[in-house]
């Protein structure tokens, strides 16, 4: 039976069927003919047609493949004749290397001889799979005159495909002289000796394959063959690998070690008991460090007889602080044999483990199945005083305990948070390991343990972690619930607390009745004005407001103060921002409260947010406070903007401020002298499509700081939808100072804004 090469084959049934699925017009009786034919000579008239062309080409390789299983002798003179075209060259050669008659094999041989550049390196793979008689001594004439990187390649790979005495000692020899200049070609040296120790193993003679491996752990060979040969040694040697893994274990050659260390956990189920005993024979006479390795490589294997053997191993050496990392990553896997031995093994020695093996230990005990070990740790908890443990310890401990997810541990761990002088990382964790185990109808134990928790934020974490876990207006719900239950005003600030932490419309809405109701009308207005969830905005703001306009005085300025809140510390458009602060003026009954609206301007450095404020200046009462309000914008402003100096020449008439006056001078000169140092002026900008537009000439000059870029993109984001669902355009005019020419300049909807300034 012929070989078959099945990579050429499927190289080659690649090319015939693209050639032929884009060239469709190709004679379909001589395409026929030749996948009937039943002798080679129609093949070869077919080979030797003239042409070049994809038709051509495509019943060229046709006929190859039908001679690669009935050609003759006869075929191969035109064959040869095809190999240096680099398009017929593999179709040839495929033909050619499964063809069983002598003169075929000769014929590559030639290609190798009289060849170069691609042809010759595939000539020198098809003589590699063929292994003609002459094949090695071909090769080294080839390689004697060749400085080709590719082909020396190609000789090193085939040299190893025949896996000969006389190509093995070729390769070996080369292997012991000064390296090759390319790194890629000394690696395929390196590949093909290892390659030949393969097929060799392959073939079933593992005394020879053994013998190469060892030859190639040699100190002048490369690291990487040595490692490489010395875990293919181990393996090959099968029923007497034992004795050699021993001795690589205590070899001072560290890619010998680690070779055999790789081998440890590929040895098969049936071995894993010789194996494991050979090595834990010898394990304490290891160095500490190779102990620790062999240890986590042995804890590894997946097969009864071994896990059980190492097992007690483990648990001994989670004593000695020099391997107790690796016994405990050891356990990890294999802790589950016998879960209390282990707890209580690691548990002995936490008080001396450093911060490697503490890390190690908490995923061991959370890999520990369920069972005593819960129980164990619940006794735990409600027998220690964690005031008296090292920090690191407490907080490891509940982590466990959050990764175990023991949720009857909930009541113990809010009288942990809660005991007085706790250290404050311990209560931390404690309470984030309740976070993870509480369930949706003890809601009321996150509400005690945070009972007491002065950092705002760190309890909004804490709960949002909860929520991530429980849908947030389940969530809300039990609150809630219990909020209309609690007897004590102490019991429902923390309820409407809690809800605002945890945010949403059920969460606000109870809220916004408590604000109603006269027991807890100052709590809830209080929680109101501090609420911080952005998606209840809208919603906040229209209690606020309502707070304003009908609640009595104390808590309606409580009311325009939350409402006033919003537009100075949430993203909104600055549209909404500006409707706001003027709802805002005009719902105020006093005039500080009537004040803050400028607070809101000041944080939006921008010619529009400075015109909004200089709008309040015709009234006497506010006019410096709307002059500091434009000078405040006006000094953070770094864009160009005739209106922005308009504004402040408004202010040096109208404010009697000279502070002010004198600030808002400077801030005149600066921007004229980066006017006159500018290249270029924006007249004009404007964003829209067909009669709908937008002036955004302020917006544009907001961000124009002399440099071509803006940093901006000319869209919706910046300027707001003025034309809802259709595309947009953004035509900016500029003024070029030296020459005088307008220009106008067209940006597509969310295309990057890049002005012309030469």
């Amino acid at each position: 039976m012929r070989k078959l090469n099945c990579s050429h084959l499927l190289a080659l049934l690649f090319a015939v069927v693209l050639t032929g699925s884009l060239f469709a017009e190709v004679d379909n009786a001589k395409k026929q003919e030749i996948i009937d034919a039943t002798s080679d000579a129609v093949l070869i008239e077919a080979i030797q047609a003239p042409g070049d062309d994809a038709d051509a080409i495509f019943m060229k390789m046709l006929a190859c493949k039908r001679l690669a299983v009935i050609g003759t002798p006869k075929a191969v003179p035109a064959l040869e004749a095809m190999l240096p075209n680099e398009k017929l060259n593999h179709a040839a050669r495929y033909a050619l290397e499964e063809m069983p008659c002598p003169e075929a094999a000769q014929a590559l041989l030639r290609g190798v001889k009289n060849l170069d550049g691609k042809a010759c390196v595939g000539c020198i793979q098809s003589v590699g799979f063929v292994k003609p008689a002459e094949a090695v001594a071909v090769l080294k004439e080839k390689y004697a005159g060749c400085k080709c990187p590719k082909i020396r390649k190609a000789i090193y790979a085939a040299m190893g495909m025949i896996a000969s005495d006389e190509s093995i000692a070729f390769l070996l020899d080369r292997m012991a002289k000064p390296a090759e200049e390319d790194v890629h070609v000394q690696m395929g040296l390196g590949d093909a000796i290892l390659d030949a120790a393969e097929n060799l193993e392959k073939a079933g003679d593992y005394a020879r394959a053994v013998e190469i491996y060892d030859a190639c752990v040699n100190p002048s060979f490369p690291v990487f063959l040595q490692k490489a040969a010395s875990y293919h040694a181990i393996l090959a040697r099968k029923n007497h690998a034992g004795e050699l893994l021993v001795s690589k274990m205590f070899s001072p050659k560290e890619c010998c070690f680690t070779g055999g260390l790789k081998t440890i956990r590929e040895f098969s189920a049936a071995d894993g008991e010789t194996i494991t005993k050979a090595l834990l024979g010898i394990l304490d006479k290891l160095p500490k460090d190779r102990q620790s390795l062999v240890l986590m490589a042995l804890a590894g294997r997946k097969d009864a007889a071994s896990q059980k053997l190492v097992f007690p191993v483990l648990i001994a050496k989670v004593a000695d602080p020099e391997t107790r990392v690796a016994a405990v990553r050891g356990l990890i896997n294999l802790g589950g044999l016998n879960a209390m031995e282990t707890f209580e093994a690691c548990a002995a020695y936490a008080e001396e483990a450093d911060a490697e093996t503490v890390k190690y230990g908490i995923q061991m005990f959370a890999a520990l199945p369920e069972g005593p070990v819960d129980a164990k740790l619940m006794e735990i908890l409600k027998t220690t005083d964690f005031s008296m443990w090292k920090p690191e310890l407490a907080v490891a401990f509940f982590k466990v305990v959050e990764l175990r997810r023991i949720a009857a541990a909930g009541p113990e761990i809010v009288r942990v948070a809660n005991t007085e002088g706790l250290d404050g990382t311990i209560r931390y964790a404690a309470l984030d390991a309740l976070a993870d185990i509480v369930t949706l109808d003890r809601l009321d134990l996150l509400v005690d343990a945070l009972a007491n928790e002065k950092d705002d934020q760190k309890a909004s974490w804490i709960l949002r972690s909860a929520c991530t876990r429980l849908p947030r207006e389940d969530c809300a719900t039990q609150v809630s619930e219990l909020f209309l239950k609690s007897k004590s005003t102490e019991d429902q600030l923390k309820m409407l607390t809690l809800l605002k932490q945890i945010g949403g419309p059920t969460a606000l809405a109870t809220v916004e009745k408590a604000c109603w109701i006269e027991g807890t009308m100052d709590a809830a207005t209080q929680v109101l004005g501090s609420w911080n969830s952005p998606d209840d905005v809208e919603a906040v703001a229209a209690a606020s407001l309502k707070l304003a306009k009908e609640a009595p005085e104390h808590y309606a300025i409580r009311g325009i103060r939350s409402y006033i809140r919003i537009p100075r510390q949430f993203d909104l458009p600055n549209e909404k921002k500006f409707e706001m602060c003027k709802i805002a003026f005009e719902t105020a009954k006093r005039d500080s409260e009537k004040k803050l609206i400028f607070e809101v301007f000041k944080r939006i450095i921008e010619v529009s947010s400075a015109k909004e404020a200089m709008s309040y200046a015709e009234n006497p009462a506010f006019r410096e406070d709307a002059c500091a309000a434009c000078v405040a914008i006006a000094q953070k402003f770094q864009g160009q903007s005739s209106a922005m100096v308009a504004l402040l020449k408004k202010v040096l008439e109208i404010s009697q401020n000279a502070q002010l006056k004198k600030d808002a001078q400077n801030v005149i000169d600066r921007l004229d002298a980066f006017a006159k140092a500018c290249p270029l002026e924006i007249i004009s900008a404007r964003y829209g499509a067909e009669n709908t537009w937008k002036d955004v000439t302020d917006i544009v000059s907001s961000h124009f700081t002399g440099k071509a870029g803006l940093g901006i993109s000319a869209g919706n984001a910046l300027f707001g939808d003025v034309y809802p669902g259709h595309v947009k355009t953004t035509e900016i005019v500029v003024k070029f100072r030296d020459s005088g020419e307008t220009r106008t300049v067209i940006f597509k909807e969310n295309e990057a804004v890049v002005l012309p300034i030469k």
